[in-house]
């Protein structure tokens, strides 16, 4: 598989839950350009006391228990102290058998109260409990976790240097407003739980990391469970096995597969490593590849699970999904991890039971796609394509990110009174569209058929 020199550089501990960025991106729908402002308002969301409910009493009660966040009482009347640095010390939650959990309560005698993201992460349906970040709302760094998460969201792609919402930041709004609007109003909304924004989140990170990512996936496919020491040993093994493909190369290696190998490493600090008299991963190794595996978690290719497929959601213990065997599957036939994201990432990211592409009817997603991504200077094509192919996900459809592309291309070539392609700033292929909204409205879906 070639170098493409695609490599996140910085990951760290605070870049575990991409729901972070779902919360990070209503913050930056109305705020940008200031990184404190933004870091503050992020900090004041994620902290926000939300009081508990009867029906939510089972799921918090577990997640503060395991986590260490308040007192814990067991069965037998013997109580567990919080952690000395436990921002619930002044809650007690009362453990019946196994993880029953009778009753949770406030020392104080107030209304059970937590923070917005600890709920959230302690909703059943979240796939992993690690991750939450602490914030300080009154003293936010350039250190502290939430300015963390405003640098994910810049690796990523979902804001610019500026710290402006990018086109593709967009397009992740414009799909979680439409998985969210059926459930405008319900509190079962939950940014943690990944939805058919997956396709974006995936998307983002393999383009943004996919040398790293194609070459993890393809080592999972191998383990039964893997555990914290485990994944720093395959880091390091990653690390070595790209440097070995340039050295293969020789002459012919280019220059972005030779600058990402040289990246990782330093990344990674093994340069460093080497100098002292342990060979054994650091805790920068580990910070680095967590990220990476919890984010594969959200998107579904990894579970947390041991080998025998027991849950271990407030772990770092991993096991492979069928969706990471069949994304291994089509990286080890692929010529570079961007040719495998247009043409299989969208049926990869689907569920086994959907129906592929070439069987259905998807002009409706394609055209629907085309206006929700029509914006001042036209459609941004990449940006139009996650849309449509995200819309076909939650529609119960797949539409390959290339073919969507390859669709208003076509329709370009067809009825240039409707579309035009430009050039943009990068690449050699088309990156904007300019369209005439009025005439695409008046012909409808049918302009996207086949």
């Amino acid at each position: 598989m070639r170098l493409e020199g695609r490599l996140a550089l910085g990951l760290d501990e605070f870049m575990l839950r991409l729901g972070h960025l779902k919360v990070l991106l209503a913050v930056l729908r109305k705020t940008y350009g200031n990184r404190a402002t933004i870091a503050r308002h992020l900090a004041e969301n994620l902290t926000k006391p939300f009081e508990i409910d009867a029906a939510r009493v089972q799921d918090v009660g577990v997640y503060l228990a395991r986590k260490k966040l308040c007192v814990v009482v067991r069965p037998d009347g013997a109580e567990i102290a919080a952690h000395p640095k436990a921002r619930y010390s002044h809650l007690r939650v009362s453990m019946g058998d196994g993880d029953t959990v009778r009753a949770v309560t406030d020392n104080r005698g107030d209304a059970v109260k937590i923070w917005y993201q600890d709920l959230a992460l302690a909703d059943r349906r979240t796939r992993s409990k690690v991750g939450a970040v602490t914030a300080d709302t009154r003293e936010v760094t350039n250190k502290s976790g939430v300015s963390h998460l405003v640098d994910w969201a810049v690796i990523l792609g979902i804001a610019s240097k500026r710290l402006g919402l990018t086109a593709v930041g967009r397009a992740l709004a414009t799909v979680c407003d439409q998985i969210e609007l059926p459930s405008s109003g319900s509190a079962a909304i939950n940014p943690y739980v990944i939805g058919s924004e997956r396709l974006v989140f995936a998307w983002m990170l393999f383009m943004s990391d996919g040398d790293v990512l194609a070459r993890l996936i393809c080592h999972l496919e191998r383990v039964e469970e893997l555990s914290k020491s485990d994944a720093c040993d395959l880091a390091m093994a990653l690390a070595s096995e790209m440097r070995e493909e340039v050295a293969r190369a020789g002459t012919a290696a280019t220059v972005a597969a030779a600058g990402t190998v040289r990246g990782f490493q330093n990344d990674l600090g093994l340069e460093r490593a080497r100098r002292r008299p342990s060979n054994r991963p650091t805790s920068t190794v580990w910070h680095r590849i967590s990220s990476r595996l919890e984010s594969l978690v959200d998107v579904g290719f990894l579970e947390k699970a041991d080998r025998l497929g027991h849950p271990r959601q407030f772990d770092y213990c991993y096991r492979p999904t069928s969706a990471l065997k069949r994304a291994s599957e089509g990286l080890r036939g692929s010529g570079a991890p961007s040719e495998w994201v247009d043409a299989r990432l969208a049926e990869t990211i689907a569920p086994e039971s959907t129906e592929k592409s070439g069987l259905q009817d998807t002009k409706r997603e394609l055209f629907d796609a085309v206006r929700m991504s029509v914006g001042p200077t036209g459609v941004h094509i990449d940006s139009y394509a996650l849309v449509a192919a995200s819309l076909a996900l939650y529609r119960g459809k797949v539409v390959g990110l290339g073919e969507a592309r390859d669709r208003l291309t076509r329709l370009a070539v067809e009825r240039p009174e409707i579309v035009r392609l430009s050039r943009g700033y990068v690449g050699r292929r088309a990156e904007f569209a300019s369209v005439a909204l009025r005439k695409l409205e008046e012909v409808g879906d049918s302009v996207f058929e086949v």
